[in-house]
């Protein structure tokens, strides 16, 4: 039986297949079910794009932080 392990999609990979589908979806006839399959995964790619936009607003920032001072010798 073959694993069924998620595809992790990147922002930019889920950019790209967003403007794969608004292009491709400029020739289709929206009143045909593969054109309403289509708009509906664009929906899907488009709330995918702002709930990774926003988990990276949430996280804050990355990167290298400044070094934490040392504590201060005993007296």
């Amino acid at each position: 039986m073959p694993d069924n392990k998620a595809m992790n999609l990147t922002f930019g990979d889920l950019i790209i297949v967003e403007i794969a589908l608004v292009h491709y979806i400029k020739e289709l006839d929206l009143s045909m079910q593969s054109g309403q399959y289509i708009s509906e995964l664009l929906g899907k790619v488009e709330y995918s794009l702002s709930q990774l936009r926003q988990a990276a607003t949430e996280q804050g920032p990355t990167g290298l932080q400044p070094p934490v001072a040392p504590p201060a010798p005993p007296k």
